[in-house]
């Protein structure tokens, strides 16, 4: 009897649970890296940039001021600020198109640190720049955070030993905490502010507990998902200025019924980065299948994975269309707008950096 037969219910739910780990368990899964374009380009002079945060209160009673009815902890902005700084960092060691250098600079902005302060004076930027030997400098201008907690009380339905229902009353409190920074980029050479932008992100958690004292208890600390979301934050920033690397997934057929075990050897090469002779296997599937439509279709839509990943984007989109126009692969229907939006991204890059192989 078919295992899916065994079910009595009258929820399909559980039925399409079970066809769904079916159609999982015939995929396989592998990440790889690409080059994600920026938001913006730079000048091509721009090799190195210096990272500096600018957004130390200027007037350190009044910010302190501020913590004390926020409830923030005593220095909770300034570690925060570096987190943002080593987000940023992070993101930039992961381009190619300019060297980045995190330079320790403090510097005081506006009174409570929270506002965009006035520009730099060009005198100072090229000071930094002549200190650093680089060509520009990313300032962290301002920097503002905030976490809010809500609770709530709720009922939950237990039963004791016996299998008697009962109802406790429980809580939950959740916490959002923001953090919101101003970024500029100057550069010297043209004594101009390429970037002035802010960038807002929020992080949300949740807690239960049996008192409405327990379920705060158990959030995270408010320090701690203040530095995640700053750390995000800088990440971010370096995305929007820079092209970066950036992991991504991609899932393959392991499975396809009358060549099981051509599919089964193909996927543990693909498992250890052995592309080619995947593709070889893959490639003849599709030659010799037939009749057999959806071994066909689910090695076309293979084919196209590993020409991706290869960086064969032109031929990855004529394997995706072959696997969805010529077998109907419904999975190579949404992988072939995938491979459009990446080529998309290709030209993006070129035009970001013209001339460098990447």
């Amino acid at each position: 009897m078919h295992p899916f037969r065994l079910l009595k219910t009258n929820s399909p739910l559980p039925f399409l649970l079970l066809i769904a780990l079916a159609l999982t368990s015939c995929m396989r899964s592998t990440t790889f890296s690409v080059l994600q374009p920026a938001q913006m380009k730079l000048p091509e002079h721009i090799t190195k940039v210096a990272v500096v945060d600018r957004s130390k209160p200027s007037n350190g009673w009044l910010n302190a001021l501020e913590g004390l009815f926020s409830g923030e902890a005593i220095g909770q902005d300034r570690r925060s600020r570096q987190e943002a700084v080593s987000g940023l960092t992070d993101a930039l060691t992961r381009t190619p198109r300019f060297q980045v250098i995190s330079t320790g600079i403090e510097l005081e902005g506006s009174k409570a640190g929270n506002n965009l302060p006035p520009a730099l004076d060009w005198s100072q930027v090229e000071q930094i720049c002549a200190d650093y030997s680089t060509d520009a400098i990313v300032t962290i201008e301002s920097f503002d955070s905030d976490n809010f907690i809500s609770t709530r009380r709720y009922d939950e339905r237990k039963k004791d030993k016996k299998g008697k229902e009962y109802t406790v009353t429980r809580h939950e409190a959740r916490q959002r905490t923001g953090v919101r920074i101003g970024w500029r980029l100057y550069d010297p050479k043209t004594r101009v502010i390429l970037d002035e932008y802010v960038t807002d992100d929020q992080l949300e958690r949740s807690a239960h507990g049996d008192t409405e004292k327990d379920a705060r208890n158990n959030l995270p600390s408010q320090v701690s998902m203040t530095r995640d979301v700053a750390f995000n934050v800088g990440i971010e920033y370096g995305a929007r200025i820079a092209p970066i690397y950036v992991n991504v997934n991609r899932t393959f057929y392991n499975k396809a019924k009358g060549f099981d075990d051509q599919m089964k050897k193909a996927a543990r090469y693909a498992d250890g980065k052995d592309w080619d002779r995947a593709a070889g296997i893959w490639k003849g599937i599709v030659d010799h299948a037939g009749d057999n439509r959806k071994a066909a279709g689910r090695a076309a839509y293979n084919m196209a994975v590993a020409a991706e990943i290869k960086g064969n984007l032109d031929i990855a989109l004529e394997w995706a269309q072959k696997a969805w126009n010529d077998y109907g692969n419904k999975t190579a229907r949404n992988y072939i707008t995938t491979i459009k939006q990446r080529q998309n991204d290709a030209n993006k890059i070129e035009y970001q950096m013209p001339g460098k192989r990447v």
